[in-house]
């Protein structure tokens, strides 16, 4: 079993502490004394000696052992300090952190209160805010959900009253993360996107990281994972943007989630890997033991049990270095798995028997039920299977209580085989039909739950789709004032002569039948459009419908000979409907001219020199080989939408991997001429049929040969790769490649005005 804990690093994880790099600013102004709130009252008066002293005892105390720091700061709120304030609060919130790492709750809930007792006193307005948002954490880790969410509004509702951006978008994150945590993944869906929708505008880049990777994460629970994808990719690459190093760990590691939930443990691994890189660079030792656990989960997956092991030591030696108890409690269970799996018995038992006492010691209640089911599987592979019904007793009734259906489900197939060995026959059909009940509501809820958000999100297009249409009946109410207003001026002045006035009542009704044939003409061609798009959209539509249907009536019907497998191609046919969806919407957008182009200056030589580096690790990935000609001399100025124009790349990368026979190669050139840039992109067979070359940029295009498309996708790739290239004012064509394949051809002006 993979560990259950979703993300290591935001505030809410299971780590106390992995909230600190959401505030990391706030922590790193110790030195000066001045947190965000304050730093704008501060004056040129130069400080006190005991304000020193004080400054120094506090950046002193963030080097020192837990206790020492706590007596530390301690010590420092007893010293006078009244020409410096601020430096009791930082003592306070630094306080909170360090007995939130050692478990003591009360402890942190009396300071947090403290800290909104002074600040308040002093006038200050971040703080009181701040502690709200504490206070909320500690239910949070406590499993008090309703009474952390209630905290959480009520800092949302002060934040908004005193216009704190960076507290809003705080409050708004850890609403919907507690809003996620008691399963109302859509109202929590909704508001992590308000809270992206609200920074995304305001500058606050730090913040919109945070706000999209927790609205990636709520996607990846929904089941949205190409969603999901989607927005992590936005998060790597505005931190690569950045060179925020800790936000790309973070990126690389939510994204091995996104794989790990799609069981692609292949896809999972070396984005792991890539975050331990980082991490290691970083030098944060409790990160480097997140990820390092993470690998080694993954790797006991792929029964690559000696490489687990590796990972699992050292990540439990990080562990006992910064005192993670948590961290410590789930390396221990990983390791009992792993000698588990080498059917290293008594290992496995001391391992499990360490982390449960540490886990049931410090109240860790999930992460006992994680390490009971362990437990559970050690006994019956020593055939005890007696103790292991007993221990699944108490293991059920606290995931019950916790209201956790992932664990239930398990803990309900091992009491099936536990009775099914001991030949409790009746016992065993009990347990068997309680699983298949749990999973049945777990599957319908997921499927509910995955269309719920694929209606909201069509929802948000057909309002679109209205406001394009209401502005499109303006325009054409505009028109028709405008001719009347040139008619009653033709009239005045051909009123001047009889005759003038015939020729021009002719002229003018020659000209509004010619009209009228061309209006009525061009309405019909929109119409078959239409109707076309329409035909062709539903037949696309129809085929993962269909499928779903038969898998949910085999679900019904009981006759599902793989209940898991169904619910997986439910929620592949799912994100093939929700990919057409969005492919649709931004064709629609291009079509309406209301598709932004945010254009940028940037150096092309330092961007296609990363580019090639992601499309060459991509390609090798797809086991095809990879070659770049980037023929561009110096330093060569664009103004495109580098988004955009990565979008057409990756697209045709995609298609061609998809479309080109292994072993295959792919080309890539780039050069530059007469103030345009040329880019192509070849691969090897097979080709495409000469007639069809013109054609494969239509939407819903299909080539009834060798580049059918047998591997699935929308079939408006191309078509949103012409949309995007003509939106920059250039051109794309298709060729045939002397490689034997398809070769694609794209002109771009270096400034598009």
């Amino acid at each position: 079993m993979l560990d259950s804990c979703h993300t290591r690093r935001k505030f809410g994880s299971f780590c106390p502490l992995a909230w600190l790099r959401a505030g990391t600013l706030m922590l790193l102004l110790t030195l000066s004394g001045m947190p965000p709130a304050q730093a704008q009252n501060s004056s040129a008066t130069p400080p006190s000696d005991a304000e020193l002293v004080a400054r120094q005892q506090l950046a002193h105390a963030q080097t020192l052992s837990k206790q020492a720091a706590i007596d530390a700061y301690l010590s420092l709120l007893d010293m006078p300090v009244p020409e410096a304030p601020d430096i009791h609060l930082q003592a306070l919130e630094a306080l909170f952190f360090l007995y939130i790492r050692q478990g003591d709750y009360e402890a942190a809930k009396a300071t947090a209160s403290q800290l909104s007792t002074r600040s308040l006193r002093l006038g200050d307005t971040y703080y009181p805010v701040f502690s709200k948002l504490l206070l909320g954490y500690i239910e949070d880790q406590k499993n008090h959900f309703p009474e952390a969410e209630q905290h959480y509004r009520d800092a949302l509702e002060d934040a908004l009253a005193i216009g704190h951006n960076e507290l809003m978008a705080r409050s708004y994150e850890r609403i919907s993360s507690v809003l996620r945590r008691q399963d109302k993944y859509i109202e929590a869906l909704q508001i992590a996107q308000r809270s992206t929708n609200v920074l995304r505008d305001l500058g606050e880049d730090l913040l919109y990281l945070s706000a999209l990777q927790n609205l990636g994460i709520i996607q990846a629970i929904l089941g949205d994972y190409t969603t999901a994808l989607a927005t992590l990719t936005q998060v790597f690459e505005l931190a690569t943007k950045l060179d925020n190093q800790p936000s790309i760990a973070d990126a690389l590691y939510e994204t091995g989630e996104v794989y790990r939930k799609m069981g692609n443990f292949e896809q999972a691994l070396p984005h792991f890997q890539q975050a331990h890189e980082i991490d290691i660079r970083f030098g944060n030792k409790l990160y480097i033991g997140n990820s390092a656990m993470k690998i080694g989960y993954i790797e006991l997956e792929r029964q690559e049990y000696e490489t687990a092991l590796h990972y699992a030591r050292k990540a439990y030696g990080l562990y006992l270095e910064v005192d993670s108890k948590t961290g410590q409690a789930r390396v221990l269970n990983l390791q009992g798995l792993i000698a588990l799996k080498q059917n290293n018995l008594i290992e496995a038992q001391t391992h499990l028997e360490q982390g449960l006492a540490l886990a049931s010691q410090h109240q860790f209640e999930s992460i006992v039920v994680l390490l009971q089911i362990s437990t559970i599987k050690l006994a019956q592979a020593q055939q005890r299977h007696e103790d292991a019904i007993a221990l699944s007793d108490t293991a059920l009734a606290a995931a019950t209580s916790m209201q956790d259906k992932k664990h239930q489900l398990e803990l309900h197939e091992l009491r099936a085989i536990s009775f099914e060995e001991l030949e409790l026959h009746q016992q065993a059909l009990t347990e068997t039909q309680a699983y298949h009940t749990l999973s049945d509501a777990l599957g319908q809820n997921q499927h509910n739950l995955t269309l719920a958000a694929l209606q909201s999100k069509v929802e948000f297009m057909r309002k679109q789709q209205e406001i394009e249409s209401l502005n499109l009946d303006r325009a054409l109410h505009q028109a028709e004032l405008s001719q009347r207003e040139w008619q009653l001026r033709a009239w005045w002045l051909a009123s001047a002569a009889l005759f003038i006035l015939i020729s021009a009542l002719a002229y003018r009704q020659v000209k509004k039948r010619k009209l009228a044939a061309e209006r009525a003409t061009l309405l019909q061609e929109v119409v078959d459009k239409k109707n076309a798009m329409l035909a062709d959209v539903s037949h696309e539509i129809r085929t993962p419908l269909t499928a779903l249907q038969l898998q949910v009536e085999a679900l019904q019907f009981n006759i599902a000979q793989d209940v898991d497998a169904s619910y997986n191609t439910i929620n592949r046919k799912l994100s093939d409907i929700n990919r057409l969806i969005s492919d649709i919407h931004q064709l629609a957008m291009a079509d309406s001219q209301s598709l932004h182009l945010n254009l940028v200056q940037c150096n092309l030589t330092e961007v296609m020199a990363l580019w090639e580096q992601e499309f060459a690790q991509f390609t090798h990935g797809k086991g095809f080989d990879w070659e770049a000609r980037i023929q561009l001399s110096g330093e060569v100025t664009i103004s495109w939408d580098i988004d955009r124009i990565k979008q057409v790349l990756t697209n045709l990368i995609a298609n061609s991997t998809l479309y080109t026979d292994k072993p295959g190669k792919q080309r890539l050139t780039v050069w530059q001429q007469r103030q345009h840039i040329h880019i192509t992109l070849e691969d090897t067979a097979p080709g495409v049929a000469g007639e069809h070359l013109s054609e494969i940029f239509e939407r819903l295009f299909r080539v009834e040969k060798s580049r059918s498309r047998r591997t699935g996708g929308s079939g408006l790739g191309l078509a949103i790769c012409k949309s995007l290239t003509e939106a920059h004012q250039g051109t794309i064509c298709a060729q045939h490649s002397e490689l034997g394949g398809l070769k694609m051809v794209i002109e771009l002006p270096q400034t598009v005005s």
